[in-house]
């Protein structure tokens, strides 16, 4: 009988789990979908305005793949709702913005403007307010077509590539993912390119033409908040005297900036090549400019992403969702879909994986698990300073990871965290990983930030003006610490010999206790959302040795137990962001259930009805190979606005949560 096989024996008459078989199923299946190289990488599916995004830049940039096209457009037409439109996640409600992308998209394919499909999308966009009514971003999509005049795109100067990061107006007060597609954009909004089309969108007016004629470009104003006086007033100011100065004869300094706006989009490209929208913009602002198809900066974006671009045949696609991989599921036709992924997650799902093949008790030197340190450790980003230096110039230069295959501007906090929790439990030798173990903790140590959370990708990202500028209307321009990486980051340093006297533990406590929610939750920013902060607060707080009966545990594990379904497992929408509150699933998901069941294992709850009926819950929706259906949209981009569908969380979570469950007896035989 294996080690794990003789705790399950152990556990009382009363437990859920009577063996390690659902376990060992998970594990193997695990192992088994470890690539070669040592990594996993499971697809990342989000809305389908990332389809519709490609097929305009293909048409923007005159080089279409109509296989490519149509099969964007399969997969597209599989996501329509009922009611005609497209939605952000799975289940959610109707999003105007992405119908009118994936409108727009179906018409440079082809579809003609009587198509069904785009009747009913069409009565939805005009009864949810028409074109003047969509968010930023797809202006801009529109104005490159001449659909929309540019006036209707908030005004982005060039100059603002000039400005130093110590004014504390540049780029670098915006997040990294908002940067990366602010600087392209500025070169597109200097050069106002139109590639007309054979068909306008007037379609999908709610206004009359005579108001429109009128009216002009006025239509698509910005709605001004209540306040008289406002920041938000003072941008809207600011935007219109901008777009009156665009049309004087002299710009001081305007080349200048161009050129340093291309320099830097071009250098971003050449060191990263694993994400949307950023390369995409960074071909249309290229292309702009005059440059053909063949550029190399060009090439290397699209090479990108052609690479994370996923076809398989079939209506659904269900995973596992391993490089190369087709699907193709009986009594359905063989047409071929694509999915373009909005990124990759290499980096994050392999240490996940392995962190979870040792829990469940797979020895540290497990062929699996070296294979995954191995590869870990190849992926350091070293010797280079990326943008996090700016508002961290005495960080070194080395020891962190980013989320993707290849991104050294833009490592994060988050995998840096996970990568070295596998470094330090892996059984390779020492000094094979003492070196990046300990560039890592002192490139993490150096990212705290001045309110004692740590953030995902910069240090002190909190300058709230730049949500309130026009092109902000998403609300996401900043990366401010958050509760979840930093409870994450306390486990971490507790696993390193850290103590809660220390003061940088004090600090990221004190943080903690001031971002609790009324209701005892914290908010998780990368995860939906409430289960998932909580899970890695409470994670922290036992790791480094916080009193597990203080009122603020004892108020989180009443809070988780008071969410859970009738069914013994959890679920959580995405409308949580928007609501500003804890908003139920109509069903438990497989990631939610173990984000909860491993914060109530940390919070001292093993024996508790909750966990029992958590593991249940798990064992028994566990699939004959091994794995967890789980459609639901569990990964966060951008709170309210941008959900992900991390198709890997169904595998590795549950496992770990079954692991931990179990954990104590030594490692398995496997």
């Amino acid at each position: 009988m294996s080690l794990v096989n003789t705790a399950a024996a152990n556990l009382t008459s009363s437990s859920p789990l009577r063996d390690s078989t659902a376990l060992q199923r998970a594990v193997a299946l695990l192992i088994n979908h470890q690539t070669q190289e040592g990594y996993w990488w499971y697809t990342l599916e989000a809305n389908e305005a990332i389809g519709a995004g490609v097929i305009q830049m293909m048409h923007f940039i005159g080089d279409v793949d109509k296989d490519t096209e149509e099969g964007l457009v399969r997969r597209m037409l599989s996501q329509q709702l009922e009611n005609g439109s497209w939605s952000l996640f799975k289940n959610g409600p109707s999003d105007l913005s992405t119908t009118i992308e994936c409108y727009f998209a179906l018409r440079l394919a082809g579809r003609p403007v009587d198509h069904p499909v785009l009747v009913k999308a069409r009565s939805f966009i005009i009864a949810n307010g028409g074109l003047t009514k969509m968010r930023v971003f797809s202006r801009f999509h529109l104005a490159l077509f001449g659909l929309i005049p540019w006036s209707a795109c908030p005004s982005m100067p060039a100059w603002l590539m000039l400005l130093p990061p110590s004014l504390g107006v540049s780029i670098y007060e915006f997040s990294t993912w908002a940067r990366a597609s602010i600087v392209p954009l500025l070169l597109i909004g200097a050069v106002k390119p139109v590639r007309p089309l054979p068909f306008s969108l007037d379609e999908l007016y709610s206004e009359t033409r005579e108001m429109r004629l009128v009216e002009g470009s006025k239509v698509f104003r910005f709605p001004k908040p209540g306040k008289t006086w406002s920041l938000e007033n003072f941008f809207l100011t600011c935007d219109r005297l901008l777009k009156f100065t665009e049309k004087l004869p002299f710009h001081p300094g305007k080349q200048r900036a161009l050129r340093k706006a291309e320099q830097w989009t071009r250098d971003h490209i050449a060191r990263t090549e694993d994400i949307y929208p950023a390369m995409a913009y960074g071909i249309l602002a290229l292309s702009a400019l005059g440059y053909p198809n063949s550029d190399p900066t060009i090439q290397k974006a699209l090479n990108g992403l052609e690479k994370f671009r996923y076809r398989y045949r079939g209506g659904r696609r269900e995973e596992p969702a391993l490089p190369g991989l087709a699907t193709s599921e009986g009594g359905e036709a063989p047409s071929e879909y694509v999915h373009q992924q909005c990124c990759i997650s290499p980096n994050w799902d392999t240490p996940w994986a392995a962190v979870a093949l040792l829990d469940a008790g797979v020895p540290g030197d497990h062929p699996s698990i070296l294979k995954a340190a191995r590869y870990m450790i190849s992926k350091e980003v070293k010797d280079f300073r990326g943008d996090w230096a700016v508002k961290n110039p005495r960080g070194p230069a080395g020891g962190c990871w980013s989320f993707e295959f290849e991104n050294d501007f833009f490592p994060d906090v988050d995998d840096t965290i996970e990568a070295l929790h596998l470094l330090k439990r892996c059984g390779l030798p020492k000094e094979e990983k003492e070196g990046p173990t300990a560039r890592g903790l002192a490139w993490l140590l150096s990212m705290q930030c001045d309110n004692g959370g740590w953030a995902a990708f910069d240090k002190n990202n909190v300058s709230n003006w730049v949500n309130e500028i026009p092109f902000s209307d998403h609300g996401a321009c900043l990366d401010p610490p958050t509760p979840d990486i930093t409870g994450r980051m306390i486990e971490l340093l507790a696993g390193f010999g850290y103590k809660a006297s220390d003061m940088t533990v004090q600090k990221a406590l004190s943080f903690l206790q001031k971002t609790q929610e009324p209701s005892g939750a914290w908010r998780g920013r990368w995860g939906v959302n409430f289960i998932y902060g909580t899970w890695c607060v409470l994670q922290g707080y036992a790791a480094i040795g916080r009193d597990l009966r203080a009122s603020d545990v004892r108020k989180a594990v009443r809070w988780l137990e008071s969410v859970q379904n009738k069914d013994g497992g959890w679920g959580e929408s995405c409308l949580s962001d928007a609501r500003n509150t804890y908003v139920p699933l109509a069903r438990s998901t497989a990631s939610q259930t173990s984000w909860a069941v491993m914060a109530l294992l940390a919070a001292g709850e093993r024996d508790s009805i909750s966990v029992h009926r958590g593991i249940q819950w798990l064992t028994s929706r566990q699939t004959a190979e091994g794995g967890w259906d789980e459609a639901e949209f569990t990964g966060t981009g951008f709170p309210g606005h941008f959900y992900i569908r991390y198709h890997g969380y169904r595998y590795y979570f549950p496992t770990l949560a079954l692991g931990k469950y179990l954990r104590g007896s030594g490692p398995a035989s496997l």
